[in-house]
């Protein structure tokens, strides 16, 4: 395999660990939500007396759980489109290896900056 295909390649891969890091962090929040929202509400003792669970405890939780289903949306749909940028990188890295030469489109239209990989095409930089 080419050595400048694979850099390439692992540049490409690397751009896209910062975005990772980010959807792993929104991950664990909405696990938190969920894990909150999912547990069962629990009354208190105050002094001798039992103080049942409130209506607004029930509808905090529905609302952290609102919340999760929400923001579960998002990190799926930015987990999906980062797959999507790896597997056309993958598919454009096949492609090349193969003899056609041509810069991938989606290169191109992410507005990633090609002249670090010495060559050039118009509209592929910032």
């Amino acid at each position: 395999m080419n050595d400048d295909l694979m850099f390439e390649y692992l540049v490409q891969m690397g751009q896209m660990r910062p975005e990772e890091a980010e959807l792993k962090k929104k991950q664990a929040m909405v696990d938190a939500l969920r894990g909150n929202s999912m547990k069962a509400m629990e009354g208190q003792m105050v002094g001798k007396h039992y103080v049942a669970p409130g209506i607004g405890q029930a509808i905090a939780q529905l609302g952290q759980g609102y919340l999760a289903s929400q923001a579960q949306g998002g990190v799926d749909a930015g987990m999906r489109g980062m797959n999507d940028r790896q597997r056309m990188a993958l598919e454009e890295l096949r492609k090349r290896r193969m003899g056609n030469t041509s810069m991938p489109s989606a290169v191109a239209s992410s507005g990633m900056n090609t002249e670090d990989y010495g060559f050039d095409m118009p509209g592929a930089g910032y």
